[in-house]
């Protein structure tokens, strides 16, 4: 299965695939208000406002 670089990360040189932005994300690399976006998309969105917070470090509020 090819791993797709799709997004890009303000401030960072490249493009990273899914695994590659959760990687960065659980290791600390990219915090809340760093923001991504691919070339589909129109504008940059924050990682705390994507599908991507749910990799984030905080889930005091999770309930299973």
């Amino acid at each position: 299965m090819k791993r797709t670089k799709i997004w890009r990360v303000k401030g960072f040189e490249g493009s990273f695939s899914d695994e590659e932005l959760i990687e960065l994300i659980r290791s600390g690399e990219l915090k809340p208000d760093y923001a991504i976006t691919t070339r589909e998309m129109k504008k940059w969105v924050k990682l705390k406002d994507s599908i991507y917070q749910y990799y984030m470090e905080d889930k005091e509020d999770e309930t299973v």
